[in-house]
């Protein structure tokens, strides 16, 4: 029924309620519902907690399970590699070597020299869509399972370079730089090319170009600088005639017209924006995925958390792309008794035309 559902929405076709994308992390809400311990057992548990739960679309079933002791936050994995506490995959990032000054990043041309980076591998983007047509195959039609292609161009300097390497580098020498985001933008190309060929409806596409106080660039620069090369990546998709939906943290609801306008057809956004402004301008036609604080969800009451659904619910229900979810994600440290709430108020008053 989920991955109908959503795929129902996706097509902007009426379903019997607002659809729900979550990235669950929280191991005792799935082995509440399900009776299975998903560090042993994700395959298993990941499917039938989104049946149990209503949840519609999720990224990817996690793998590897990382079981961390009380107090242990962090732990190196080795290659450079270190994994923070979420739930029960972690939260990965690996250190790239090699760009230490302004200079090493502006005479980068990875199409001739990729320097070994890990994010230009193509075993690193094979890998995810690999695991995301696995995880479907698994879960069957109990839930929507997409994957992610996580560095659509903005992605690939923060990851490769660092962010002090790469704000510095655009900043002083633009033009230079121009040539660096050429080169990562055909690799991009390429990788949503492969990402195109898979047999998913649905393209999943993630840059940050937005912090909580808005815009890391100005929007003179992203509009110059990353939505034609945005236009020219994505071609390969919109060829084949995929959704794509965009999402980035933090408010970058100044752009979300100037996507729709170069043809993705979705956006995700944050509860720091305006999802009340975007859903009147964009909430017939397009995809929304519009989101509760999940902070509400870590520090509110029940009461709190029920008062954050309906809002969202209030503002979207209407709309027949609309997705909701948690913008923070479910991670393993929201109470158990705000996760049951937010879970039950979705059920309750995702239901088209119910009022509070």
């Amino acid at each position: 029924m989920g991955r109908r559902l959503a795929l129902d929405a996706f097509a902007l076709r009426p379903t019997p309620r607002v659809p729900s994308f979550e990235v669950l992390e929280h191991p005792a809400l799935i082995r509440e519902v399900t009776g299975i311990d998903p560090f042993d057992r994700p395959l298993e548990a990941w499917p039938r907690a989104c049946e149990a739960l209503g949840i519609d679309w999720i990224v990817d079933i996690p793998r590897e399970t990382y079981r961390f002791a009380p107090g242990e936050e962090v732990r190196e994995i080795g290659g450079g590699r270190r994994v923070t506490e979420w739930g029960c995959s972690g939260s990965l990032w690996a250190e790239e070597p090699g760009f230490d000054t302004v200079e090493d990043v502006l005479s980068f041309r990875p199409l001739e020299d990729d320097r070994g980076v890990r994010v230009l591998q193509p075993e690193y983007q094979d890998e995810r869509r690999r695991s995301a047509r696995e995880a479907q195959a698994v879960a069957g039609d109990a839930v929507l399972v997409t994957g992610l292609y996580y560095t659509l161009l903005f992605q690939f300097s923060i990851m490769i370079f660092g962010w002090e390497r790469f704000l510095e580098a655009a900043a002083s020498d633009p033009e230079a730089y121009a040539m660096v985001l050429d080169q990562l933008a055909a690799a991009s190309r390429a990788n949503v090319a492969a990402w195109a060929a898979d047999d998913s409806p649905v393209l999943f596409v993630h840059d940050d170009v937005a912090v909580t106080r808005g815009l890391v660039f100005s929007p003179a620069w992203c509009r110059h600088e990353l939505l034609p090369r945005y236009e020219q990546i994505l071609e390969p998709a919109f060829r084949a005639g995929k959704t794509v939906v965009f999402v980035s943290d933090g408010r970058f609801e100044e752009l979300v017209d100037d996507l729709f306008a170069i043809g993705i057809h979705g956006v995700m956004v944050d509860h720091g924006n305006d999802l009340a402004g975007i859903l009147a301008r964009h909430g017939r036609d397009r995809v929304v995925v519009g989101s509760v604080d999940t902070a509400v969800l870590t520090r509110g009451t029940p009461a709190d958390v029920r008062a954050a659904v309906y809002r969202c619910m209030d503002l979207g229900r209407a709309c027949p792309g609309f997705f909701l979810k948690a913008a923070g994600d479910i991670p393993h440290n929201v109470p158990l008794v705000n996760a049951r709430a937010y879970m039950s108020a979705k059920r309750e008053l995702g239901a088209r035309g119910v009022t509070r």
